[in-house]
């Protein structure tokens, strides 16, 4: 552990005051020999200057933290650069933290908030992490930072009740997605979940899921959901787990499981969209350039990006005033992209 600013005075044996002004540059009735001491006696000890007491100075920091669920998938990416844009208007730089589907890693990085050295949090969740325990952890951590936390998933504060949340309406993504395969005659519908096993409620597209085969009198079949699946590996094994099953069709809850488990079925000799029709979430360019092209449901990444920063500095200005803003929760509705993956039901 590093040494704080009394430890130094202590062992030099005058005021923290002094010590401060020594370390930090500024003008003081001190000898040279008093002055030296002091700094061998900081670098000796490891002092460190804190961020927050920094900070405390200023009033605010210079960054702000986006906190990323897995920065290989593409879709961060595409908010991250809208995110970057938008918050550099403001004045701020921003600095990534990378939970990589980590529950020790997120709690990591949440901790660190409370260390005084970025504004404020806007936050992509890990669906791998996402569960009852993930939510109580995250929201105890940014409570005790006291500073903003936004939340980038279209909840309606169905999970995050708490903190602000802004993006494409999740329920509604699964129940476009249900829809369309339903639609084209398919009765036996898998799904995939990035959300772990025991975590069902969790899954808010995996409910819209649900209304929508009901909505179209097709049969839910709880065997054919599979849970924790992440990444294209996650679509590969997605794969394997249906293959014996007689799923004609698969929604993925994000592209990356799509696009994994269209090309692990066109290895093994099988159809996309023939024997599978496939379809995914999130709309990332890879879709455009596999084969097929994937059906996926998409959302306007400018529109939510945009009202997210707009939402969280309006938090941060009425931080300064010694108020509050009421804790919102904006929803933008999804669009079904229809590309070649997907086709009515085969007789």
């Amino acid at each position: 552990m590093s040494a704080t600013l009394r430890d130094v005075a202590d062992a030099v044996g005058t005021s923290i005051t002094t010590v401060s002004k020594v370390l930090s540059g500024k003008a003081i009735r001190v000898s040279e020999a008093k002055r030296r001491e002091i700094l061998d006696t900081a670098e000796r000890l490891k002092y460190i200057p804190t961020i927050a007491g920094v900070n405390l100075k200023k009033g605010c920091t210079d960054a702000v933290a986006v906190i990323v669920g897995d920065l290989l998938y593409p879709y961060y990416a595409k908010f991250l650069k809208e995110l970057s844009g938008l918050i550099h208007g403001y004045g701020k730089s921003i600095i990534v933290c990378d939970i990589d589907n980590d529950y020790e890693l997120e709690a990591e990085h949440y901790q660190r908030l409370c260390t005084g050295y970025v504004d404020g949090a806007i936050i992509l969740p890990a669906p791998g992490t996402l569960s009852p325990e993930h939510v109580k952890m995250s929201e105890h951590f940014w409570e005790r930072a006291d500073l903003p936390a936004l939340i980038l998933y279209g909840d309606g504060g169905q999970i995050f009740q708490n903190h602000s949340t802004v993006g494409a309406d999740v329920f509604q993504r699964g129940y476009l997605a249900g829809e369309h395969l339903a639609r084209l005659g398919h009765r036996r519908i898998a799904y995939a979940s990035s959300i772990p096993a025991g975590a069902e409620g969790f899954d808010l597209a995996l409910n819209g899921f649900r209304r929508a085969l009901e909505d179209n009198g097709v049969a839910y079949d709880p065997a054919l959901t599979l849970w924790g699946c992440t990444r294209y590996i996650g679509g590969r094994e997605a794969f394997h787990r249906l293959e014996q099953t007689d799923a004609t069709a698969v929604v993925c809850s994000n592209d990356m499981v799509a696009i994994g488990f269209s090309s692990t079925a066109a290895e093994a000799g099988r159809r996309v969209p023939g024997d599978y029709s496939v379809i995914g979430m999130d709309d990332i360019m890879a879709t455009q350039l596999n084969t097929p092209k994937i059906t996926t449901i998409s959302q306007d990444v400018n529109q939510v990006a945009l009202c997210a920063v707009e939402t969280f500095f309006d938090d941060i200005k009425a931080r300064k005033r010694g108020q509050r803003i009421p804790v919102r929760h904006v929803t933008f509705p999804p669009r079904l992209v229809i590309r070649g993956s997907t086709a009515p039901m085969e007789p």
